[in-house]
């Protein structure tokens, strides 16, 4: 009866799924950051069994899974090298979402924008773990960002670290909060699904009649098969061919709590919104603008039907997505350059433009929907 009713849901949510007729492979990128989830989960899971965190820390906890344990590197070089991925499908999956004006679905974004908050924040938690040389100071300094908050900043920070300063009980707390917010997102997951089930999927030209649907199952599953393919074509780059192309070199080195490395930065994932938080004086108002940069995503959730027709299909709305997405890049660019002229600079700069674009889309979209006429071109 179980295995009956399973199949029922397996059937109607997701081989009898109504699709729209005109999707492109860029819709992909949900099933294939779904394969990526499910390696992700397997692949911590077993790096769950060995890793442990010792008087230390876990610096040698990963040096004997990558030399003693049999098939340990695989599975490490697979867990590490899949948030890069996971990340990077993620933001493409946004970026086409803003392009086609997915931000109609009020529950599947500001669910999407919610299941990319905990992600990286899972990541951050993450990176921490081998307690390398980059990944302790990098806490240390984002960690500490807390104490901006005023009047709790350094309760704040206390309760984070476990004491007075980071140490080994910071990391406990880290590997314990890390798998914690990768199950949160499982549960963001299904409720994403659910939502985009009920509500329906968007299409680049923001159909939604009925009329225009086929099943997925046949002739648009086909595209998730050519995306998982490019997804293990990914793996096998990131695993097999080039496993340290994005690992920093600091990272190799055992925390030394009285050395600080010479540039601190953060995986290329973090690195616009580590530009942004650098570029601005304040320390509490970099805070706010750093997560500023990904929340307020949710602003652009909602709209009509008709308007979101108008403005995805229009020239302004196309390069404005277009300098949305090069300040992003370059923002990514810039975080990773060394804090000196021009690149302090050009940092000022480019996370103005990235706000101000983000103003002049949200300024567009509303009146788009608010006049109710074709104002693109």
């Amino acid at each position: 009866m179980l295995l009956d009713l399973f199949k029922t849901m397996i059937k109607g949510f997701l081989l009898d799924l109504p699709t729209p007729l005109n999707i492109n492979f860029w819709y992909g990128l949900g099933s294939m950051l779904g394969l990526v989830y499910c390696i992700q989960i397997i692949s911590g899971l077993i790096l769950s069994w060995f890793y442990h965190v010792g008087s230390e820390g876990g610096f040698m906890s990963v040096v004997w899974i990558m030399q003693d344990i049999y098939g340990g590197w695989l599975i490490r070089f697979t867990h590490s090298s899949g948030v890069s991925i996971f990340l990077f499908l993620m933001y493409l999956h946004i970026m086409r979402g803003l392009m086609y004006g997915s931000f109609k679905k009020v529950g599947v974004w500001v669910s999407g924008v919610c299941i990319l908050l905990l992600s990286m924040g899972a990541a951050f938690l993450g990176y921490v773990l081998p307690w390398g040389s980059m990944s302790y100071w990098g806490m240390t300094v984002v960690t500490s960002m807390l104490s901006a908050v005023p009047m709790i900043g350094g309760f704040l920070v206390e309760t984070v670290w476990g004491g007075s300063s980071a140490s080994v009980d910071t990391l406990v707390r880290f590997f314990s909060f890390h798998y914690i917010l990768s199950l949160v997102v499982m549960v963001l997951v299904v409720i994403h699904l659910v939502m985009l089930h009920e509500e329906g999927s968007s299409n680049p030209l923001g159909l939604m009649g009925s009329s225009e649907k086929v099943v997925f199952h046949g002739l648009m599953s086909y595209k998730d098969v050519l995306g998982f393919m490019g997804v293990f074509i990914l793996y096998w780059i990131a695993v097999f061919v080039a496993p340290y192309m994005l690992l920093d070199p600091a990272n190799f080195l055992e925390v030394d709590f009285l050395v600080t490395p010479t540039h601190i930065k953060p995986e290329w994932y973090f690195l616009f919104v580590y530009c942004i938080l650098r570029s601005t004086p304040n320390k509490l108002g970099g805070v706010i603008l750093m997560v500023l940069a990904i929340v307020m995503l949710v602003f652009l959730s909602g709209g009509s039907s008709a308007g979101v027709v108008r403005y995805i299909g229009g020239v302004y709305w196309k390069w404005l997505m277009v300098m949305f997405v090069s300040s992003f890049y370059i923002l990514t660019v810039l975080g990773g350059c060394v804090v000196e002229a021009p690149f302090e600079m050009l940092g000022i700069l480019m996370s103005i433009i990235y706000f101000m674009l983000f103003i002049v889309m949200l300024a567009y979209k509303y009146i788009t929907d608010l006049v109710g006429v074709n104002i693109v071109v």
